[in-house]
């Protein structure tokens, strides 16, 4: 079957509305907010399971590509084309199912977003806690497909812990339901824990049952400046020391204050490194945490304590945090964009030693993340220039070097896709990639499911 054969075939499934097959069309679908690929194919817009089921059966016939695709906002290039196939664009699945308040879960289609899931939550007296940075636009069905995590990881944990169940269509054409609604399962092997975080390499997922919590009664927000990493480590040390578990623990080095106060114009002492600490929970018990948290900055050495009293000044707050993304491009009109994790006790050591990396090769860095779990988001800024494109590089290199030396991982929760796919043997043994090219063998027979990625790809070019 030809390009026209396999266009009217997907066209016959979804109907020419949700098609595009014009270049101008497919652009956008061609990167992420990251990686730039290859124009498809087509995009599709598929409905139903049975819609995404004909897809796979189509692109099984001729060994077509499918590239699974939420709203797009990952870093890595987790659902870029790698070769001329279809991208099957979720973003129609839409529907919140169900929401039980009794059981504690939802039952979601992939392309909601997560923020509306939040939004519709709270409406039931419950919470979902994964908040990804991106959570005002990306997509559930993403958000499982990269295991993504965020701020309140530390406390929650990351999306693979709110997964309860899966439907998704494999490489076979196959519809395949793991998991149960309850919380406890240990028949059979983890197939749902499996799927999660594995890129859209082994299925497209069409319905996600999700663990949701009671939503906390109160939350409050404590800001302190201190005048090194190490003082804010100490500090964060304190916390646990006096029993406290906060819902969020960012930071910020030196770099990322100076790039924040720039852009927000805003006042804000000298400082080398910022913590941001969120608690939730019962109002009196808040008030009495929030105070401890003050205490342990303040005994640690920080230069200044601010408490959020309001959902305003709170807000205010957080938007330090939030506006690294475009602050930092005050460093550099190119972004290299870098997620890693190190246990948490070598966290000032591995900043220090970033900015080294750093100043070896010429570029600029920013380091902020979530401290509480010792995942640093570590920007490198470039301009334009081949060559500096390559110092960059070379730092992102021994950067991954570094953080597989103090026992981390080169993702803690922007995935692999094609950006870090290079990498991974520093991280994975041989043994390890046999046996995860075998499952990818088992779930996507024909490797038709986002192909030039994950485990399978890495065998194929270096074994």
């Amino acid at each position: 079957m030809g390009e026209k054969e396999v266009l009217k075939a997907l066209r016959d499934i979804v109907g020419k509305e949700r098609i595009l097959i014009e270049e101008v069309d497919l652009v956008p679908y061609s990167r992420d907010a990251n990686v730039k690929g290859l124009l498809p194919l087509a995009v599709v817009f598929p409905k139903t399971t049975e819609e995404v089921k004909e897809i796979v059966k189509v692109a099984m016939r001729d060994r077509v590509p499918l590239f699974p695709r939420g709203s797009g906002t990952g870093m890595t290039g987790g659902a870029v084309p790698t070769e001329k196939g279809i991208v099957v664009c979720t973003v129609e699945m839409n529907q919140i199912k169900e929401i039980s308040w009794e059981d504690g879960l939802a039952v979601v289609e992939p392309g909601v977003i997560n923020e509306r899931l939040q939004r519709e939550a709270v409406r039931h007296g419950l919470f979902f806690p994964p908040d990804p940075s991106s959570y005002m636009y990306s997509t559930i069905g993403g958000n499982v497909a990269e295991n993504a995590g965020g701020p309140r990881a530390v406390r929650y944990g990351v999306t693979r812990d709110y997964v309860l169940g899966l439907e998704v269509v494999i490489g076979t054409g196959e519809v395949l339901r793991t998991g149960t609604r309850a919380v406890k399962d240990v028949v059979g092997y983890d197939l749902t824990g499996l799927l999660v975080g594995s890129e859209g390499t082994l299925g497209i997922f069409t319905e996600i049952t999700l663990k949701l919590l009671p939503l906390p009664e109160a939350w409050g927000t404590v800001l302190g400046f201190f005048s090194s990493m190490e003082g804010a480590l100490k500090a964060v040390l304190g916390l646990f020391e006096r029993h406290l578990l906060p819902s969020a623990i960012e930071f910020m080095d030196g770099p990322s204050i100076r790039c924040a106060r720039a852009f927000l114009g805003v006042d804000m002492p000298e400082a080398e490194a910022l913590l941001i600490v969120e608690l939730g929970g019962d109002t009196k018990v808040l008030q009495e945490e929030t105070k401890k948290v003050q205490e342990v900055f303040e005994h640690r050495g920080a230069i200044d304590v601010v408490y959020a009293r309001d959902f305003q000044q709170s807000e205010g707050i957080w938007r330090i945090r939030r506006c690294l993304s475009q602050a930092s491009y005050a460093l550099g009109p190119v972004k290299v964009n870098e997620d890693v994790v190190v246990p948490r006790g070598k966290l000032p050591f591995a900043v220090e030693e970033i900015h080294r990396i750093a100043e070896r090769n010429k570029v600029h860095v920013l380091c902020f993340g979530h401290v509480g779990d010792g995942n640093i988001h570590v920007n490198f800024m470039v301009g334009h220039s081949e060559e500096e494109r390559e110092r960059a590089e070379k730092a992102v290199e021994e950067l991954f070097e570094l953080v597989v030396s103090l026992g981390g991982s080169l993702s803690g929760e922007h995935g692999v896709g094609v950006s870090k796919l290079p990498y991974i043997q520093k991280q994975l043994s041989p043994t390890s990639l046999r046996l995860m090219a075998d499952i990818k063998k088992a779930f996507d027979p024909l490797g038709i499911l986002n192909p030039g990625k994950g485990i399978r790809s890495i065998l194929e070019h270096h074994f």
